[in-house]
C-alpha cells in the first residue's frame, strides 16, 4: 500500500519485529502528552547522553567525598568482606596467582564456631594438632580450611583477579576498583534505559533513567570494596545479552550471550541459574525446530564455557575440584535455613546447629543441603521460614552487613540527595510488573532474572545488597507503572481508575505496611571502626608528640561527624529507639575523650565545656534505657 500512512506503516512493521522502535505505546491509549513519544525517539542521542552526564555527575561528587574523607579507609575494617578482597587481591598480585594456598578469613564467628565443635569432638582436635606442623595457625582455622575445602577459592574468583590487576599494574587496587565500579554504574544506567525503551518505549525509558538518577542504593554500592556494583551491571547485561539472542536467534548473539554468562558466573554462581534460564526460554521459542534449538543451546554453552575454562585449569593445578568456585555456599545455606535460625536479614548462625552439620558433612554443599533440611519437623516449618524471608525481601529496610547505607547517608550528600531506595521502588515495580502482564509486553528475560535474584535471597538470606540487582531490575516497571498511572485511556474511565487502585494497594501492601518510620539502622560499630581506621593513631601521634592542638583538632573533626540527634540533643530529652541510644552513648564517650585532650593541653575552660556535654548525653542514655526497658 504505497499511500499507507507513514505512522501506520511503522507501526505493523514493528510488530512484526522488522522495523524500527514505533514512538508511540503498542496498545490503545494515549500518552500524557501526545507529542512526548515522538520528540523523544527524535532526540535519543540527546536524552541518554544527558542522562549519562547526569549519572557521571553524581557519581564524581560521591566519590571525590568518599576518597578524600574518611570512608575511604572503611575496607580496612578486618571482620569484613571489604577486607578479605583487598588481602585476597594482594595475595594474588604478589605472586600467587593461582591461589595455591588455602586463603579463608578467619573472624569471630569462626572461632565460635570451631572452638564449639572442638570442644564437643576432642578427638578431631587430637588430630589437627598431630597433623599440623606449624603451631602458629590455631586448630580453629586448620578446621575451618578443611569445611572450606582447603585451597578452592573461598569467593568467586573475578572481583580479586580484577582488584589484583590493579594493584599489579598501578599499586593501588582501591581507588581504581571504585572508578571502576562507577563507570560500571553509568553503563548499568545505560542499560536500563535500553532495555525500558525495548520493553516500554522512550519516555518510560527517560523516566527509568531519571529513577536511576536518585537510586541511592545502587550508587551507594559503588563506593564499596564489594561486589554488588558488578552484580547489578551483569544482572542487567546478561538480560540484553539474552533479549538479543532470542530476538535475532542467531549463533553469534548465543555465543555472545554465553561469554556473558560465564564471566557473571566467575563473579557469582548464582548466575548459572539464569544459564539454566536462558536454556529454557530458547527451548521454548525452537522446540519445533530442534536442530536449530540444539545448535542455539551448543553455542551458548560453549560461551558459558569457555570463559571457565581458566577455571577448571586452576584447580586442576592446585588440586582442587574441577568445578569448584566458592566455598562460602555450604555454611551460608546452613545458617540461613537450619530450624530455628536468625539468620533471616542479618549474619546471626547457630553455633551449635551449625557446627555440627559442617563437621558432619565436611562442608559438602549437598550434604549440607540434606541435613539443613532435615532438621526442620516438617515442611510446613520450612514454608513458614521462606515465608519470613520473602516478607523481609518486601521490607524496604537497607539490612546491613559489612556496609551500613544509613551510616554512609549521614556523611555523603550525594546518598541524602539520591534519596529513593526499595521502598519506592518496590511498589511502583510490581504495580509495573502487574501492567505488563495485562498489556502483554514481552518481558520474560527481565522478569526470570528477577525470580533468580529473588530465589538467592529466599534460599540464603536477605541483605539490602543482595537485593540491590533485584532493584536494578525492577526500575524499569517502576518508571512503566508511573507512566501508565499518568495515562488517560481511550478505553475509558474504569481501566484508568484499576490502574490507579492497583498502584495505590501495591503501594499499601508492599510499602506503607512495612515502614517502620520509628526505627534506626544506624550502629556505633560503624562509627567506632571509622574512628580507630582513620583518626585513632593519627590523635595518639600527636598527643605522644605533645602536640596537643592537632590532636583536638584531629579529634573534634571526628566529632564532627555525629549524627544530627546527636549534635541537637537536649538535656531531658527522652530517645525511643535503641540503636539511637547506643550512638548517642559512643559520641559521650567522645566528648568526655575531648575533655581529657583540653585537659591535658592546659586549657580548662574548653575541657569543663565538653565534660559537661558529655554529662548530659550520659544522661539522655540512661533516662533513655531505663524509659525504653519500661
Amino acid at each position: 500500500m504505497k499511500n499507507r500512512p507513514a505512522s501506520l506503516t511503522k507501526h505493523k512493521a514493528n510488530r512484526s519485529g522488522t522495523g524500527p522502535t514505533v514512538p508511540v505505546p503498542e496498545r490503545p491509549g494515549k500518552a500524557p502528552s501526545p507529542n512526548a513519544e515522538v520528540w523523544l525517539a527524535g532526540h535519543r542521542r540527546q536524552v541518554i547522553a544527558a542522562l549519562v552526564l547526569l549519572w557521571l555527575a553524581v557519581r564524581v561528587f560521591m566519590l571525590q567525598t568518599v576518597a578524600s574523607g574518611p570512608l575511604y579507609q572503611m575496607y580496612k575494617w578486618p571482620a569484613s568482606d571489604n577486607y578479605f578482597f583487598d588481602e585476597w587481591a594482594r595475595t594474588l598480585a604478589g605472586g600467587d596467582w593461582l591461589n595455591r594456598q588455602p586463603l579463608h578469613p578467619y573472624h569471630r564467628w569462626h572461632d565460635e564456631f570451631a572452638t564449639y565443635y572442638l570442644d564437643r569432638h576432642p578427638e578431631k582436635k587430637a588430630s589437627i594438632e598431630f597433623g599440623t606442623s606449624n603451631r602458629a595457625i590455631a586448630p580453629g582455622e586448620v578446621l575451618w580450611n578443611e569445611w572450606y575445602g582447603g585451597n578452592m577459592y573461598h569467593q568467586e574468583p573475578l572481583y580479586a583477579y580484577v582488584m589484583a590487576l590493579f594493584y599489579a599494574l598501578t599499586g593501588n587496587g582501591v581507588f581504581p576498583m571504585m572508578l571502576i565500579q562507577g563507570l560500571l554504574g553509568v553503563l548499568s544506567g545505560v542499560l536500563i534505559w535500553v532495555l525500558t525503551r525495548k520493553y516500554f518505549g522512550d519516555l518510560t525509558a527517560l523516566v527509568a533513567g531519571l529513577l536511576y538518577l536518585f537510586c541511592g542504593v545502587i550508587l551507594f554500592q559503588e563506593a564499596l570494596i564489594l561486589r554488588t556494583a558488578w552484580s547489578v551491571f551483569f544482572a542487567l547485561l546478561t538480560v540484553w545479552t539474552l533479549e538479543k539472542a532470542l530476538e535475532s536467534r542467531k549463533g553469534a548473539a548465543y555465543l555472545v550471550c554465553g561469554l556473558c554468562l560465564g564471566m557473571a558466573y566467575l563473579l557469582q554462581s548464582v548466575f548459572s541459574m539464569y544459564l539454566l534460564g536462558a536454556l529454557f526460554l530458547c527451548f521454548m521459542q525452537e522446540r519445533t525446530h530442534p536442530r536449530i534449538m540444539a545448535r542455539l543451546a551448543a553455542l551458548l554453552l560453549l560461551g558459558f564455557v569457555a570463559v571457565n575454562a581458566p577455571l577448571v585449569w586452576r584447580n586442576a593445578a592446585v588440586g582442587a575440584p574441577l568445578t569448584s568456585i566458592s566455598s562460602v555456599g555450604a555454611i551460608t545455606f546452613t545458617a540461613g535455613n537450619v530450624y530455628g535460625t536468625k539468620t533471616i536479614s542479618n549474619w546471626a548462625p547457630d553455633a551449635g546447629k551449625c557446627a555440627e552439620i559442617m563437621g558432619k558433612t565436611e562442608g559438602d554443599f549437598g550434604a549440607v543441603v540434606v541435613e539443613t533440611l532435615g532438621t526442620h519437623p516438617s515442611a510446613a516449618s520450612y514454608g513458614k521460614l521462606l515465608w519470613s524471608k520473602f516478607r523481609r525481601v518486601l521490607d524496604g529496610l537497607e539490612w546491613p552487613n559489612n556496609e551500613n547505607y544509613y551510616f554512609y547517608r549521614q556523611l555523603v550528600p550525594a546518598l541524602q540527595w539520591a534519596f529513593l531506595d526499595f521502598y519506592w521502588i518496590g511498589w511502583s515495580g510490581a504495580a509495573g510488573i502487574i501492567f505488563s502482564l495485562y498489556y502483554r509486553k514481552k518481558t520474560r528475560t527481565i522478569l526470570l532474572a528477577m525470580l533468580v535474584q529473588l530465589a538467592v535471597m529466599l534460599g540464603f538470606y536477605v541483605l539490602g545488597r543482595f537485593r540491590t540487582p533485584l532493584v536494578a531490575l525492577m526500575i524499569p516497571f517502576a518508571a512503566y507503572a508511573l507512566v501508565e498511572c499518568a495515562r488517560w485511556s481511550r478505553s475509558g474511565r474504569m481501566e484508568t481508575v484499576m490502574k490507579l487502585a492497583i498502584a495505590v494497594l501495591c503501594f499499601y501492601f508492599l510499602s506503607y505496611s512495612y515502614r517502620r518510620h520509628a526505627v534506626s539502622m544506624l550502629d556505633p560499630t560503624d562509627y567506632n571502626v571509622m574512628y580507630e581506621l582513620a583518626y585513632y593513631e593519627r590523635i595518639k601521634n600527636n598527643a605522644d608528640a605533645g602536640q596537643w592542638r592537632e590532636a583536638i583538632a584531629c579529634h573534634e573533626a571526628f566529632l564532627q561527624k555525629q549524627p544530627e540527634f546527636v549534635h541537637t540533643a537536649k538535656a531531658g530529652q527522652i530517645l525511643r529507639d535503641a540503636q539511637q541510644i547506643n550512638v548517642l552513648d559512643f559520641f559521650a564517650d567522645h566528648y568526655k575523650m575531648q575533655s581529657f585532650l583540653y585537659t591535658d593541653s592546659g586549657n580548662p575552660a574548653l575541657a569543663a565545656k565538653y565534660l559537661a556535654r558529655h554529662d548530659v548525653l550520659k544522661r539522655i542514655a540512661q533516662n533513655s534505657r531505663k524509659r525504653l526497658n519500661q
